[in-house]
């Protein structure tokens, strides 16, 4: 439930984004293993996952582990490079992976993304 990201003046947290309202169809959080969640009884899932959908995220592309900053600097822009021209989240992402494969086979540097939510189109 203490799940955040610190900001330049501070903290957003789990229940500052249960206050809010987002009218995004995605959201990325590109830093250190934001898709992790915690499950709490009756296998409930807390994160800020939960409270991105929560406050109104349609979609959301989270890290599953601590990133490498420059692979995950190239992947973000092959990303939304891709994402602009296709407007297609699932492929954009899948494509990026790939190229970014070629590049870096370890998945260390290319696999700790994940996108969820509504995956259509944008």
């Amino acid at each position: 439930m203490f799940s955040g990201i610190r900001l330049g003046d501070g903290y957003l947290n789990l229940y500052d984004l249960y206050q809010m309202r987002l009218g995004a169809n995605l959201v990325t959080l590109s830093g250190c293993a934001t898709g992790m969640n915690l499950v709490a009884a009756g296998d409930e899932l807390l994160g800020l996952q939960r409270g991105l959908f929560c406050a109104g995220a349609s979609s959301l592309v989270l890290s599953l582990w601590d990133v490498h900053d420059r692979s995950t600097a190239v992947l973000m822009q092959k990303f939304y490079k891709d994402l602009i021209q296709t407007k297609n989240m699932a492929r954009s992402l899948q494509s990026a992976m790939q190229e970014l494969r070629a590049e870096n086979p370890h998945p260390y540097f290319w696999a700790p993304f994940v996108l969820v939510g509504k995956v259509s189109e944008i």
